[in-house]
């Protein structure tokens, strides 16, 4: 049994987006699981990323800080590449940068388009293909995307829910790939969550958070909104040994069906 397997501590994981919001929720909870010894925090907010970091190596958690655009794919495996050295292999990669930028089909530009289909989508694949060949070495090896419940369709943000639905068929053409080679590659897709992304687009919005969350909380099941926290537990299991025969699978975290 390997050593990631066993919970033993051995395991070594990389996040993208892992700065702020879910990306940062799922280092912190990776580095508490048992399952893992070290966690490599890609973003491009440098000071975010480094707080990441910091509060990982306080809990006795190797940490390595890589700062990159998730979109410029040659980048990604140069950061990769040297975080793996740097932490002596990889486990699992987990792809959690995101943006939102949305209008009116409309009114959308290329460029916006463009913006969240490359961080997304584009960063996903990106950051898969860079760990690759370390998964490859790795004797428990996980790969884990971010899909959103925007998948199924959101007014206002097509770009969004059409990169969201990427990540689910990625996901699943990964693992359909990869798992002869004993990869196991899955999704989750969280709902309404209390992020600063989140944040951010009610105010962009013209929307006070009040509202905007009270509304959210209203639609789902639980009445009420989620936590990074919630999104990160679920991360955990799929990355780790608990999900050990799980794969090709978009797990919804949304407060409901």
């Amino acid at each position: 049994m390997s050593r990631a397997a066993s919970g033993c501590g051995g395991g070594v994981a990389i996040v993208s987006g892992g700065a702020s919001g879910i990306g940062a929720a799922i280092c912190r909870r990776l580095g508490e699981a048992e399952a893992f010894r070290a966690v490599g925090v890609i973003d491009l907010d440098e000071k975010g990323a480094g707080r990441a970091a910091a509060e990982l190596e306080r809990k006795g958690v190797a940490a390595q800080v890589g700062i990159v655009d998730v979109t410029d794919v040659e980048a990604v495996q140069d950061t990769v590449d040297s975080m793996v050295s740097v932490l002596g292999g990889l486990d699992a990669a987990v792809a959690a940068a995101g943006n939102l930028a949305g209008a009116p089909l409309a009114d959308m530009t290329p460029a916006v388009w463009s913006s969240v289909i490359e961080t997304h989508l584009t960063g996903s694949f990106a950051l898969v293909k860079a760990a690759l060949p370390a998964l490859r070495r790795s004797p428990a090896p996980s790969v884990v995307l971010i899909s959103s419940v925007a998948a199924r369709g959101i007014a206002g943000n097509a770009n969004y829910g059409a990169a969201k639905a990427g990540v689910m068929g990625l996901t699943r053409s990964l693992a359909k790939e990869l798992g002869p080679e004993g990869i196991r590659v899955n999704a989750v897709a969280p709902g309404f969550i209390d992020t600063p992304l989140t944040r951010r687009h009610a105010e962009q919005n013209g929307l006070r958070w009040e509202d905007f969350a009270g509304a959210a909380a209203d639609e789902s099941a639980l009445g009420r909104i989620g936590a990074p926290e919630e999104v990160a537990e679920a991360v955990n299991f799929l990355a780790g040994p608990a999900g050990s025969y799980v794969t090709g699978q978009i797990l919804f975290v949304t407060g409901g069906p």
